[in-house]
Order: C-alpha cells, then sequence, then structure tokens
C-alpha cells in the first residue's frame, strides 16, 4: 500500500505537507498580534497621537475602572496587572477601591486582619531589617 510520499506524519522531502496549515499562514497567536500592535491617529488632549490598539484597548479599560467604577472592568484591570506586573511608577501613590457594602474603615479592619496571615512576596523587604526580625 502506497503513502503518497508521506512518511508517518512528516512532510515529504520536498517540504510539501498535503494534511496541514498552508506555508506563510499565520496562527491565532501571530495574528492578534499583529492586528493589536496596528498604529491608529487618536485625538488627545486635543493633539493627534499615533497608539497601537492595545494601547487604546488598555487605556479605555483602565479608563472604564477607575473615572466610570464599573466592576468588571476594575477585575479585569486589576486581573491584567496582576500577571504582568508592571514596574512602580510612583511609590508615593496610590489608590484604595473599596467595596460599597462596606465603609473604608471596615475594609481596612478586614485587611489588617488578612495582613496578619499573609506572606509577603519574595524580595518586597529584602532590605528591611525590620521585617527579618519578626
Amino acid at each position: 500500500m502506497t503513502n503518497n510520499g508521506q512518511t508517518g506524519g512528516r512532510t515529504q522531502k520536498d517540504g510539501v505537507n498535503p494534511g496541514g496549515r498552508p506555508m506563510g499562514s499565520k496562527n491565532l497567536k501571530t495574528m492578534l498580534r499583529d492586528i493589536m500592535l496596528q498604529e491608529y491617529v487618536v485625538m488627545e488632549d486635543g493633539r493627534k497621537k499615533r497608539r497601537t490598539l492595545l494601547d487604546i484597548t488598555l487605556l479605555n479599560l483602565r479608563k472604564a475602572a477607575l473615572d466610570d467604577a464599573r466592576p468588571r472592568a476594575m477585575k479585569k484591570f486589576g486581573q491584567i496587572l496582576e500577571r504582568y506586573r508592571p514596574g512602580i511608577i510612583n511609590e508615593g501613590s496610590g489608590v484604595l477601591l473599596a467595596p460599597a457594602e462596606m465603609t473604608p474603615e471596615e475594609w481596612m479592619a478586614d485587611q489588617i486582619e488578612k495582613n496578619k496571615t499573609r506572606k509577603p512576596p519574595p524580595g518586597a523587604f529584602d532590605d528591611d531589617e525590620d521585617w527579618k526580625n519578626r
């Protein structure tokens, strides 16, 4: 029985793979990267700026999370920040978001209680002698 030049799932010697993806075609990850890195001209503060679709998407998500206080946007933006952990931009500033069902004082008391049993992330207090002596 002949196998038409195929050898057990491998391509023929000339590189033809009749059952596979066509040469030069892109997988989904590559296509998505190409789309998200396309640049567009947008108006910001009355000026034209070039932004990638990725920039625009993340800025809109941030606006929905922070300015519009939409819970699903807050959750998604938090997940992105957690996963990709951008460097600290300004250590002297921060934002505290508390659930609407609790007063800020109740939320703070709850977090203090939870933090008693939490361990810091690796390297967070490497230069802090007080933490090491606890």
